[in-house]
């Protein structure tokens, strides 16, 4: 799943419907941010990692749940969320991240055409890395990513990733997958189509939710 999504940039502080819980990702990711992180190059040279965004929609089937202590009451994100949904399952950790000191802005016109207007934006920092001691008291607001992109959560996660990258190709969008299953590459000399983001959404939706 790739960090440039197509919507408005939403900043290091929320993580990425496309980036791996393994590290943020890894075969071991956490998408975060996006993380939102590293915009992929659009000559093709960026590498794009697996995790998603937030939300309320219906699907999101856990292959293997378990959650932890660390996980209990934490607001957690589906597969099919949509951006508005999940910027409004941020607004507690938002507010938390405020609380202590952190700068947190209103959304603004940035996410005017879909976001309630007194929501507050995501953080334009890493808040786990530069706000430490924010991040720790915040953290049981934070909402989780969806279970699907988690290898430690998800037993099929190599076998949906390999038809996620599958997908991709077949329609268009010309990439190569990372050893560690955690992201893609675009394939040397690839212009992106104009729809790319779209491709990649529905691709990681398809794949990852078995449909």
């Amino acid at each position: 799943m790739r960090n440039n999504s197509g919507r408005p940039d939403p900043g290091p502080g929320r993580p990425d419907k496309k980036i791996l819980f393994l590290s943020c990702a890894v075969l071991a990711v956490t998408l975060i941010t996006g993380c939102s992180g590293g915009d992929v190059d659009s000559q093709g040279g960026g590498v794009v990692s697996v995790t998603k965004s937030a939300g309320g929609g219906e699907g999101g089937a856990t292959k293997s749940p378990a959650a932890d202590d660390s996980e209990s009451g934490r607001p957690q994100i589906r597969l099919d969320s949509t951006d508005a949904e999940e910027l409004r399952m941020y607004q507690g950790y938002l507010r938390c991240l405020k609380d202590h000191g952190v700068s947190i802005l209103p959304a603004g016109d940035k996410f005017a055409d879909w976001a309630d207007p007194d929501s507050l934006g995501y953080p334009g920092e890493d808040v786990a890395k530069e706000h430490p001691e924010a991040e720790k008291a915040c953290l049981g607001k934070k909402p989780m990513q969806p279970a699907e992109l988690d290898p430690k959560k998800n037993p099929d996660y190599l076998n949906d990733y390999r038809k996620y990258i599958e997908c991709n190709n077949r329609r268009g969008l010309k990439v190569d997958p990372l050893p560690d299953g955690s992201g893609w590459n675009y394939k040397p000399g690839v212009n992106p189509p104009r729809n790319a983001d779209q491709i990649d959404e529905e691709c990681m939706r398809e794949a990852f939710s078995g449909k």
